[in-house]
């Protein structure tokens, strides 16, 4: 499905998560929970946060950045695997843009990692969609060199052309 829609405007989403973070044991009105019962309702919402966010981590690490929750219990596991998953790469993510930038967008090597004009593009996407997120802010993604202005131009392309002499 990938491949078929790549060069579409038609954007995929990740899937359901199915297993619902909802405690099995609620009070009754005048009576309390056990602390086994209650030792079971957290067990039975951590276990499905647990298994949201790695579903989330899994679609956004596939390139699947837009997602659907059934549940409203569902948002902070995947509030968390975005936040993880957006600060977890964003220092190697930075250094990789911040020296392809200042390489005037010349393909080079990082390490051990080949950088060339598309990845540039992707890796400002991915500094854009953590803002857009919240996940990432501004002074981080600006320790890649990019200006404010830069970063809401979303164009690699125009940001290497801009600072051309």
């Amino acid at each position: 499905m990938q491949v078929a829609l790549a060069q579409t405007a038609v954007r995929l989403s990740d899937s359901v998560t199915t297993i619902m973070p909802v405690p099995p044991h609620r009070e009754v009105p005048g009576t309390q929970l056990t602390e086994t019962q209650r030792r079971a309702n957290a067990e039975t919402v951590h276990r499905a946060w647990k298994e949201h966010a790695g579903n989330v981590r899994h679609s956004l690490i596939n390139g699947y950045y837009q997602g659907w929750d059934l549940h409203p219990a569902q948002l902070p596991a995947r509030y968390g695997a975005v936040y993880a998953f957006f600060q977890s790469a964003r220092p190697a993510a930075t250094a990789r843009l911040r020296t392809f930038v200042e390489g005037a967008a010349q393909a080079m090597l990082v390490g051990d990692v080949f950088d060339d004009e598309a990845t540039g593009q992707g890796l400002l996407n991915f500094f854009v969609r953590g803002l857009n997120s919240g996940a990432i802010g501004l002074a981080e993604a600006q320790e890649t060199g990019l200006s404010a202005e830069e970063l809401q131009g979303r164009s690699f392309r125009a940001i290497v052309e801009g600072r051309r002499p």
